[in-house]
């Protein structure tokens, strides 16, 4: 999390900013900052952070958005994946139980706590079943005390060495990525193990930098990770797992592992006030609900991560339909001269995570449920920096505004790049249907006083991809995993020859580089290639009994697997030729 008050040199120079309990690195002395909440005051310590060029997230080539070139935040933010979490213990401070741990990080629905569910079923939720991490817990004890252990390195480096050598470790250690990404619970509070060490604060970095090299250990590497306290606030000698740290500080580090930025910054006399606080778990929502409802991800997060592509407005008379976001829908109103800067409208009801938006631990400014309108200015050096909100008259993700069923307008789709204002007149009309759906208009004066009956064919006759990519043209959803299938120079047509019997019904075969799939059956479906290894090359989810799928350039076997309605209908290995 991040208070900022920000100054920085040429990229090639050092970043500086203020953070609370939050993201990549080397803390300076701490500073103190009021923040209110329903009448009281709480204090939060808030960390000066300095980035190098060398701890910047990764952009592009050319420095082309990543969020605007289809290419996911990180290779390991899709399909079934695998982090170890080393659960950690010294000589003066215990760890919590490894099995509530475990439960807490991958069982589905828990409810301990106070909280609405595990983080698996976070990332599971915020993805649309398009993310499934699985945390493997491993218990480790450190000889000496927590203040000998007084820097990243010294505490992180000692860790690894005695988990490796673990035979549950060796036995899962094919699962995980070819550079070990990770998560390390020091095992106190972060207050308390900032007293021995002022960067010992919740923060997720690399060991390139903290301990000057890609760590290497009986042949397994390791580089990216979260550095989290296993204990709540002021409760640095717990034993007990009612003590454990918020759910939503755990997801927020996590979350910057796979790619995201911290969102909020500071007002004018620095407190953290700034940037869309208690909507986004990468602001302070990770303390909505005490901590145990952070907001499940934007659509511009999830648009980052590669599962979502949001859908752009077209200005005409039709009534737009915009589902629930756990649909994995949203639309899109951009700047015709700069795709980077555009909105975003999505619909978050009062379910699930997204319950406790109006109840945060923090903030003066609760939020609300409703038809939310996010403002996208995206930078990637601003990214890159962690810091994309610190200009306070200019944020560069905020929520502009939020709809309810009082029959609210927004007019303002406004842009600061090249254009002034959208063609798009506002969002007029607007109709809730439930927690399902919302329907509206883009014209003032078309009435409108239910959603249509045949919502499908209201809302997909107005609208046109917000991608230029080749899926775009289909009823599929794609997203990348951590192979992608390559191109080549070589012809793309060719036949599909299923090396096992095919399941009745079931038609594939490719032509010119697309794999045409016919599913004669009603339901979501979810196509899934695998390479020999096990790991998911591509995933692709769509309703229609058909879909045609671009994969130009790919010459070798891959095992498909099909769901339809998540029941496995297909699991058959094939040959592109």
């Amino acid at each position: 999390m991040s208070c900022f008050k920000f100054s920085h040199v040429p990229l090639t120079g050092l970043f500086v900013a203020c953070v609370l309990s939050a993201s990549l690195a080397w803390a300076n002395p701490a500073v103190a900052a009021k923040q209110e909440s329903s009448g009281s005051s709480k204090n939060y310590k808030m960390e000066k952070i300095i980035y190098t060029d060398k701890a910047l997230h990764a952009t592009t080539l050319d420095g082309v958005s990543k969020i605007r070139s289809n290419n996911d935040a990180e290779v390991y933010s899709a399909g079934e994946r695998y982090f170890p979490v080393m659960l950690v213990e010294t000589a003066d401070f215990k760890a919590l139980d490894s099995a509530f741990i475990a439960r807490m990080f991958n069982e589905e629905g828990f409810k301990e706590n106070g909280v609405y569910g595990s983080i698996r079923d976070y990332f599971i939720e915020s993805s649309g079943g398009k993310f499934k991490p699985t945390f493997d817990i491993y218990p480790i004890k450190l000889p000496k005390n927590f203040s000998e252990y007084n820097s990243d390195s010294k505490f992180i480096l000692p860790s690894i060495d005695l988990m490796v050598e673990r035979s549950d470790f060796k036995a899962r250690a094919n699962k995980y990525e070819k550079v070990i990404p990770f998560v390390i619970l020091h095992p106190t509070s972060k207050e308390q193990a900032s007293k021995f060490n002022s960067n010992f604060f919740n923060h997720m970095f690399n060991l390139k930098n903290s301990a000057g090299k890609v760590y290497s250990k009986n042949g397994y590497s390791f580089n990216n990770y979260a550095f989290v306290s296993q204990k709540a606030e002021n409760k640095p000698n717990a034993t007990s797992t009612k003590d454990v740290a918020m759910l939503g500080a755990f997801i927020h580090e996590f979350s910057h592992v796979i790619g995201l930025s911290d969102l909020y910054s500071a007002d004018a006399n620095g407190y953290a006030t700034i940037g869309p606080l208690p909507y986004d778990v990468m602001a302070l929502g990770l303390r909505n609900g005490n901590g145990g409802y952070p907001p499940t991800f934007s659509a511009f997060e999830r648009e980052a991560m590669g599962w979502l592509k949001p859908t752009e407005i077209a200005n005409n008379d039709s009534v737009y339909e915009l589902k629930n976001l756990s649909k994995m829908q949203a639309y899109a109103v951009s700047n015709p001269n700069n795709r980077n800067e555009y909105f975003i409208i999505e619909y978050r009801p009062a379910v699930g995570f997204d319950s406790k938006i109006g109840s945060s631990s923090y903030s003066g400014k609760q939020g609300k449920n409703g038809v939310l309108i996010w403002y996208i200015d995206y930078d990637a050096r601003a990214f890159a920096s962690n810091d994309p909100n610190r200009n306070q008259s200019h944020q560069r993700v905020e929520v502009r505004t939020v709809l309810t069923k009082n029959q609210e307008s927004f007019t303002d789709f406004e842009f600061v790049n090249n254009v002034d204002k959208s063609s798009i007149n506002g969002i007029f009309n607007l109709v809730f249907d439930g927690n399902d759906r919302v329907c509206f208009t883009v014209n003032r004066s078309k009435s409108l006083d239910k959603c249509p009956e045949n919502e499908a064919e209201s809302s997909s006759s107005a609208v046109e991809p917000h991608s230029s990519s080749s899926f775009a043209q289909s009823s599929a959803t794609v997203s990348s995993s951590s192979v992608e299938f390559p191109k080549s120079s070589s012809s793309s047509s060719g036949s599909l020859s299923l090396v096992q019997n095919s399941v009745p019904k079931v038609q594939m075969r490719s032509s010119h580089g697309m794999l045409e799939v016919h599913v004669p059956v009603a339901g979501e479906k979810t196509l899934r290639f695998y390479d020999v290894l096990g790991n998911v090359i591509r995933a692709v989810s769509f309703e229609k009994q058909f879909v045609s799928i671009d994969i130009s350039g790919q010459n070798r076997s891959a095992f498909v697997m099909l769901d339809v309605g998540g029941k496995r209908l297909l699991a058959k290995q094939v040959k592109f030729r």
